[in-house]
This record gives C-alpha cells, structure tokens and sequence, in this order.
C-alpha cells in the first residue's frame, strides 16, 4: 500500500503540471494575468484534493494488481 506522503506527492506535482495548463488556458480566454491566476488557483485547491482523496480510495482496490 501506499504512504499518504507518496499520494500527497504525486496529486502535488501532477497539479503543478496541469494548473499550468489550466492558467494558460484560462489567460487565452480572459487576457488577463490576474483572472487567469485566479481561475487556475481555485481550479489547483480543489483538484489537488480530490485527486488524492481519490488516490486513497483506489489504494483499497484491488482490482488488478497481481500477488507477488
């Protein structure tokens, strides 16, 4: 089983990664740097926790990985 250091890990950089594109997104839309910085903080809080209260969950399935 995973650590919650090893979850909490990678929800972080994965958020790094796809808050970025989400800035970038919402910067080509609005045109502008503070609404865009916005949209992408809020979007970045909220996904960084689901994503690892949903990680969490999937490390009590075990569908899928083999014994060893």
């Amino acid at each position: 089983m995973e650590q919650h250091r090893r979850s909490l890990a990678k929800a972080t950089t994965y958020r790094l990664f796809a808050t970025s594109v989400v800035f970038i997104i919402a910067f080509s839309y609005t045109g502008s740097f503070g609404n865009a910085a916005k949209i992408g903080l809020s979007a970045a809080i909220a996904k960084t926790a689901l994503y690892y209260f949903w990680e969490r969950l999937w490390s009590h399935i075990r569908w899928g990985i083999e014994a060893e």
